[in-house]
C-alpha cells in the first residue's frame, strides 16, 4: 500500500497485563478505555492508518465492544501466536500489515494515558537524515513510543538479540527527552491512584 505522506502507527495492545490484573488496553480511565485515549491521541497528531495488535480474536473482541463502533477504519492484527512475545508481535506485526515501508512508523503502547500528540512531531523532527529510530526518553528509554523510518527497521529486531530498548538504541538511533510525567505507565492497580 502506497499512501503518500499518510502517517501510520501500530499500537500494541496484545499484552497479558498481569500485573494490572485486566487487559489494560479495555481499562477504563476517565470515561475512556486507554485504547480510545491512544487512538484518539494518534487521530489527533494525523495518523490516518492505525493498526491494533491484539493476542487472539477474544481480545480483539472485547477491544471492539469496548470502543462500541466509534473508530471504524481501524484495522487489527492478531499475533500468530498469542502471547508469544513483544518482539515476535512487533516484527509479526511490521511484516503482515501491509504497511508503506517508504513512510515511517508510529509505534504505540496502550498504557500510556498521560501522554499528550506533541510526542509525535517531536519524534518526525528528530528522525532525519540516516537515523533509523527516534526514542522517547525519561530516566529510561521508552521503545514503545519508537518512531522507526521504515517498518522494514522492525525485521531487524530480534527476540534472542535482547531488550527491545537495547537494540532499537544500537540502530543508528536518536534519544527524545520527554517528561516522565507523561511517559508514566500504568502497569499495577495502585498506578490508577495518580
Amino acid at each position: 500500500m502506497n499512501c503518500g505522506d499518510c502517517m501510520q502507527a501500530m499500537v500494541l495492545a496484545g499484552g497479558r497485563s498481569t500485573r494490572m490484573g485486566q487487559d489494560k488496553s479495555t481499562l477504563v480511565l476517565k470515561g475512556r478505555t486507554l485504547l480510545t485515549i491512544t487512538i484518539e491521541r494518534l487521530l489527533q497528531a494525523g495518523h490516518s492508518r492505525i493498526v491494533i495488535l491484539a493476542a487472539d480474536e477474544e481480545q480483539k473482541k472485547s477491544q471492539k465492544d469496548a470502543m462500541d463502533g466509534f473508530f471504524d477504519n481501524i484495522e487489527w492484527l492478531l499475533d500468530p501466536i498469542p502471547h508469544q512475545g513483544l518482539i515476535e508481535a512487533l516484527v509479526s506485526g511490521a511484516r503482515r500489515s501491509n504497511f508503506d515501508h517508504s513512510q515511517p512508523l508510529q509505534l504505540s503502547a496502550v498504557d500510556s494515558p498521560w501522554l499528550d500528540h506533541s510526542i509525535y512531531p517531536a519524534l518526525q523532527k528528530a528522525l532525519h537524515g540516516d537515523t533509523e529510530v527516534a526514542i522517547p526518553a525519561d530516566q529510561r528509554l521508552h521503545p514503545l513510543h519508537s518512531l522507526v523510518r521504515s517498518p522494514s527497521v522492525l525485521e531487524s529486531v530480534n527476540p534472542d538479540e535482547g531488550p527491545l530498548r537495547d537494540q532499537l538504541k544500537s540502530l543508528n538511533s536518536v534519544i527524545v527527552p520527554w517528561p516522565e510525567s507523561e511517559l508514566t505507565n500504568l502497569n499495577a492497580p495502585s498506578d490508577l491512584k495518580r
